[in-house]
């Protein structure tokens, strides 16, 4: 390898380096720089273990100075180009002997070490020294390379986020005499909720699903359903076997102790309105009162070859829908009470003339006040129009 190749090999890892920590957090950094002068601060000290014992004022001094360069480097090597160290060391160089002069001539000397300890005193600080410097090399190369591997895994993560963020995006549309409000909050980078409306030859259905767990499992198995449904609906318009289609695809496919909820409202032509839920919370039908619909159908993932009964409902104009999710209704105070599917409908009902959106931004609003969240969040509205 030529020295020109080795010259592009150092600035090609330099520039690696600056992007495993420019998704560092300043805290962190600020610790980390905070290390390297204690560590090195130490190394200045037993540098001056000698014949003569240094005096407060010189082994400050050092310590300072010593700690001080030492960060300049961890913050170049994290924040600047390799060639920055060259005229950092420069400045190093030329400082020292003018500063430990002056702090030589204006504090008096320490006492002379016996001669018997001296070259025991030499050795242990010498060792000291390596010893520390070796700790430093080893901490700094752990850093990086571990590093290195937890961002690329982050980086990962992270598409996996952006590409979450457009299969669960927020629905705002209008089809026939409905519209149709949905939103999805994940409590990780990913989320297993998804909200959507399909629309096929003047059929639509419009559901959640609620995939058992959180993270990156639960996302790939929530896109799967995404896919199932849209795949099934081609075929079958009117969704008569949404959940028999979307099960016997997870079946084939997923890991056996993984399983989502789900719950649909479909509208066709011929069968009108109708509603199924595969062990999904109880759909909220908000007129005047706001009534519960339930059925007893098995979360879909479980077991193959299952039936699922799908129920037909009657709507007025002005009748608002809501399917949600329990992480907005199990979210819990400090008390460890849950806020419950009674408080959100007494929300829903007060509010039942609002736009969807105001209606939907009541209930998260009401869902962060009363705790934390820890699962993912998803609700669906649906208002008959005419």
């Amino acid at each position: 390898m030529s020295a020109v190749d080795k010259f592009q090999e150092l600035l090609l890892g330099s520039s690696k380096r600056r992007k495993i920590f420019e998704n560092v957090p300043k805290t962190s950094k600020l610790m980390l720089l905070a290390m390297v002068f204690c560590l090195c601060s130490a190394i200045g000290i037993l540098g001056q273990l000698d014949s003569q014992m240094a005096s407060p004022a010189k082994m400050w001094a050092g310590a300072l100075y010593t700690g001080f360069f030492a960060v300049g480097y961890a913050w170049i090597a994290m924040e600047k180009n390799w060639l920055w160290m060259v005229p950092w060391f420069l400045v190093q160089t030329v400082s020292a002997s003018p500063l430990f002069s002056y702090v030589q001539r204006h504090t008096s000397p320490g006492p002379v070490v016996p001669g018997a300890i001296k070259p025991w005193l030499q050795t242990n600080s010498f060792t000291t020294i390596l010893l520390l410097i070796a700790a430093y090399v080893l901490t700094w190369t752990f850093i990086t390379r571990e590093g290195d591997r937890f961002f690329r895994t982050h980086t990962e993560i992270q598409l996996a986020g952006e590409i979450h963020k457009r299969l669960v995006a927020t629905i705002d549309r209008r089809i026939g005499g409905y519209e149709f409000y949905g939103v999805s909050l994940a409590s990780g980078v990913v989320g297993g909720d998804l909200v959507d409306v399909i629309e096929q030859n003047g059929h639509w259905v419009a559901y959640v699903a609620d995939v058992a767990g959180h993270g990156v499992s639960s996302g790939v198995l929530m896109a799967m359903i995404k896919s199932a449904a849209a795949m099934s609906m081609r075929f079958d318009p009117e969704a008569k076997n949404l959940l028999a289609g979307i099960n016997e695809g997870l079946c084939s496919l997923k890991a056996s102790n993984m399983f989502a909820t789900v719950g649909f409202l479909a509208w066709s032509q011929e069968h009108g309105l109708r509603y199924s839920l595969a062990g999904h919370p109880p759909i909220l039908r908000c007129r005047e009162d706001v009534q519960m619909l339930s059925s007893q159908n098995l979360p879909v993932g479980l077991f193959p070859n299952v039936d699922f009964e799908s129920t037909a409902i009657d709507t007025l104009p002005g009748d608002v829908l809501a399917i949600l999710t329990d992480g907005l209704m199990e979210v819990a105070n400090r008390n460890e009470e849950e806020l419950g599917l009674e408080a959100i409908a007494s929300t829903l009902r007060r509010l039942r003339d609002r736009p969807l959106v105001e209606i939907a931004a009541a209930v998260f609003e009401q869902a962060d006040k009363h705790g934390a969240r820890t699962d993912d969040q998803s609700l669906l509205f649906v208002r008959r129009l005419n």
